[in-house]
């Protein structure tokens, strides 16, 4: 049994070649397609018969007539059981292949013919082709090509005609063109229709010499099957025209994809990515030819590609290596006859990927088609790149697939080089603004363009003669003038605070703010009184020996020793001084008359140890004059200084207080620091000072570190510049820096 679909009918050609069995086939039915067909049953012995019962010529006794009714309902169970297979062969979704094999073997064995074909025509005018067939070297159109001639005229007949026909063996018309049966079987032809069209015929080698009656019903059940196979078929052709649908839609929007933008980088994502799609495969490349060699620009499902990559720079090698041979290369796991070069390329990429199926296709640079008919001289072409296709799990080529790798070649080529030669047009980019520009002037598009160019001229017009105030913004917060920080003279633990922990506590100069222990500095006082003490013993003694002693040695060393003691006691009554004064500044007194501002003072020191020169408490001055510290940032601060050059007064701040919004209030510009330092997170900025009168301001509102936003006004300028002045000088800057 064999498929062979490359001899037509009508050819009148070489002979068939190829068979399903060399003997007639038998009832029992396969179970499945491709299972081997069994050799024709024996009838079934008489069981009732005597075993010495005589023979004539050796031959067994006919059977009895209930032996010959059970054969013949094992047969009808036979042929149902494969008109059933038949059946569910036309419903599952099998290949065209496997249904005209699992059709034709069940239809013969129900039969018991000789063997059969299938004979396909795509459409009236097309050649027909044979597309499977069973023992047909038992015939007479094996070897004899007179015979195959009027065989495939006969089965032309019928096609045209499409209608069922019983030929007798070894039958022919005088006229040779109608065609005769020129074997020596019964010819049982039905037709294959599809919307009422004839596409094809089932033919039957049937043994000859059954009767009229057996003939017809060889008939009824040839055309039944036939009905089964012409569901099949057209429910094939519909399959086949929804995917082409499917193809056709891919397609569409594949040409869309990749004919959309001019730009080359667009342009290989757009034929790696939807040409994946459309070849429906597991990756597809595309390498783009810069002088002799090829560099991946887009792998499909990849956003961006990292060029120095081992697998991306051997892929690149492989491409280089193809496109300069100008031929495709299609590997499925065999390299036999590929060239040196091309072959290690080969081996070093799919080390690396492991791709199972590999196709690098040239793409040649399109040339315009000429409409002339006189034949012109055929070019070189130029490679512009490679497109790569890889299947990670399979090795197999299905036609299909070639295919579809040839169409998206096809428009990978076309696309590839509009894109290049667009771009590789001098000062494109230029070009393309300039065509924009003239582009808004014509036709229906100057009214508009001229509405909007006079709408943007009045408004530039008014951005630089509207005269507007120009202002700096700042941040900062109110100070006091006058206020005065109270810091730990020694080191102690604070024992006693004298102020209130509500931070409204008036208190006079030298008064008694906190007293602070030290018992570091008692200890030191009481050891430096007994050393004293000591100390003026031993100058007493010295002094009552003096009268006594003779002149002499002994009278020298006692003046000494009186000499000592004296000069150690100074020493350790000055030491002690020192202590004092220390223990004195244990007391904590206020440095001026004020008020202390501290919050909860008592609850933050009071027990704690202290270290020399810690803060402990802010006192301001009730009547003192409040101020604003602003942060002006280092990019205003020219402005400032400009302003405060060109104005005859101090410059006019307004501002307002975070703690009472709605309010503006006004000061004057008093100092700026001329050191630029980091006191936010805003970099560097100078210190501004801002007065106003204390009056203005709310009274319960004169807390020190109040959060202010002000603008310091410099004088008037074009409504333009006062809006729009920081984006303009960040643009100078840059330009600048460009050169």
């Amino acid at each position: 049994m064999s498929n062979d679909s490359s001899i037509p009918a009508d050819s009148g050609s070489a002979g068939f070649t190829g068979s399903a069995a060399d003997s007639p086939l038998a009832f029992g039915p396969p179970k499945n397609p491709a299972a081997p067909l069994g050799r024709r049953a024996k009838p079934t012995a008489n069981k009732n018969a005597s075993p010495s019962a005589p023979r004539v010529d050796g031959a067994q006794p006919p059977p009895s007539q209930d032996d010959q009714s059970k054969l013949i309902d094992q047969t009808k169970i036979q042929i149902r059981e494969l008109v059933q297979e038949i059946s569910d062969l036309a419903r599952s979704e099998c290949s065209v292949e496997e249904f005209y094999e699992g059709f034709l073997t069940r239809i013969v064995s129900a039969l018991a013919s000789v063997g059969g074909a299938i004979w396909i025509r795509e459409s009236v005018g097309q050649p027909i082709d044979l597309q499977f067939h069973i023992n047909l070297k038992q015939t007479a159109l094996h070897d004899d090509l007179d015979a195959q001639r009027l065989h495939g005229q006969l089965i032309r007949r019928l096609l045209d005609a499409g209608e069922p026909a019983l030929v007798a063996p070894d039958s022919a018309a005088s006229d040779d063109s109608v065609g005769g049966n020129p074997t020596d079987n019964l010819l049982v032809v039905g037709p294959l229709k599809i919307d009422g069209e004839v596409v094809g015929l089932v033919e039957i080698f049937q043994r000859p010499g059954a009767g009229p009656t057996t003939q017809r019903g060889y008939m009824r059940f040839l055309l039944q099957m036939c009905e089964i196979g012409s569901e099949f078929l057209g429910n094939q052709r519909l399959r086949s025209f929804q995917q082409q649908q499917q193809v056709w839609h891919k397609l569409e929007k594949f040409i869309q994809a990749v004919h959309q933008n001019l730009d080359v980088d667009q342009t290989v994502y757009a034929i790696a990515n939807e040409g994946r799609r459309l070849i429906e495969c597991d990756r597809v490349s595309i390498a783009i030819a810069q002088g002799r060699h090829c560099y991946v620009k887009a792998v499909s499902g990849l956003d961006s590609i990292e060029r120095r990559s081992e697998q991306v720079k051997k892929l690149g090698y492989l491409a280089s290596a193809v496109t300069r041979t100008g031929t495709p290369l299609w590997y499925q796991g065999e390299d036999d006859d590929l060239p040196p070069q091309i072959e290690k390329r080969l081996h070093d990429y799919v080390d690396k990927s492991h791709a199972k199926m590999l196709a690098v296709i040239p793409l040649m640079k399109s040339e315009p088609e000429s409409d002339s008919d006189v034949p012109q001289k055929k070019k070189k072409q130029t490679p512009i790149g490679a497109m790569i296709v890889e299947q990670l799990k399979d090795s197999r080529v299905a036609s299909s697939l070639e295919n579809r790798v040839k169409l998206v070649s096809q428009h990978a080529q076309t696309a590839l080089t509009n894109s290049i030669d667009h771009n590789s047009i001098f000062l494109m980019p230029l070009w393309k603004a300039i065509g924009k520009v003239f582009n808004q002037f014509q036709g229906q598009k100057l009214l508009r363009t001229a509405s909007i160019l006079t709408a943007f001229g009045l408004t530039g017009a008014f951005l630089w003669m509207f005269p507007y105030q120009f202002s700096m913004g700042a941040r900062g917060s109110l100070i006091p003038e006058t206020q005065h920080e109270v810091y730990a003279q020694v080191d102690g633990i604070l024992a006693e605070v004298l102020v209130s922990d509500t931070g409204d506590t008036i208190v006079e100069q030298d008064q008694l703010l906190a007293r602070m222990t030290s018992s570091a500095t008692q200890l030191a006082m009481q050891d430096l009184k007994g050393r004293i003490k000591q100390a003026e013993q031993e100058f007493l003694l010295c002094q009552r020996l003096e009268p006594g002693l003779p002149q002499g040695p002994e009278a020298q060393s006692n003046q000494l020793r009186k000499s000592q003691a004296w000069q150690n006691a100074e020493s350790l009554k000055a030491e002690y001084a020192l202590r004092a004064r220390d223990a004195e500044l244990l007391n904590i007194k206020s440095p001026q008359r004020g008020r202390v501002i501290n919050w909860q003072v008592r609850q933050n020191l009071i027990r704690r140890p202290v270290r020399f020169g810690q803060h402990l408490m802010t006192i301001v001055d009730p009547e003192t004059q409040w101020l604003i510290e602003l942060e002006m940032p280092e990019r205003r601060v020219a402005h400032l200084m400009k302003a405060m050059q060109e104005a005859d007064e101090p410059l006019t701040v307004t501002f307002g207080l975070v703690s009472h919004p709605g309010e503006e209030f006004t000061g004057t510009l008093k100092s700026v620091d001329q050191k630029l330092e980091v006191h936010s997170d805003d970099g560097n900025a100078a210190l501004v000072r801002v007065a106003f009168p204390n009056d203005s301001v709310p009274q319960e509102l004169l807390r020190s570190g109040t959060r202010v936003t002000a603008q310091v006004q410099c004088g008037t300028t074009s409504f333009g510049y006062a809006m729009f002045h920081e984006l303009i000088e960040t643009v100078q800057a840059k330009w600048k820096l460009w050169f």
